[in-house]
């Protein structure tokens, strides 16, 4: 793959720096609850609520309600689809970063 091809492989829905940074949280593990992401990517509920939408929409994420006994818990988890799109990017990352060697 040269350059120009996995510039063309990068995806658009992954590659913001809030849905990257995302998208690696979660792929760490099997799912996260809201806060945890909150606090971890260190941005607002209303930013994470959009960039999750966004990658909810496409089918890369997956977001489940539910209760910890009285408390409301919200969680986020990759689809396999928004697993494989992870590296997929990731790969054309890898690439670039290569330069022309």
């Amino acid at each position: 793959m040269n350059l120009s091809q996995a510039r063309e492989t990068l995806d658009d829905m992954i590659h913001s720096p809030v849905r990257f940074t995302l998208v690696a949280a979660l792929s760490s593990v099997d799912s996260a609850d809201y806060q945890t992401l909150r606090e971890e990517l260190g941005i607002s509920y209303s930013l994470l609520s959009k960039h999750a939408g966004i990658l909810e929409e496409v089918g890369y994420l997956k977001i489940t309600k539910g209760f910890d006994g009285r408390t409301q818990m919200t969680r986020m988890s990759l689809t396999r689809q928004g697993r494989e799109a992870f590296q997929k990017h990731l790969s054309a990352l890898d690439r670039i970063v290569q330069g022309l060697s």
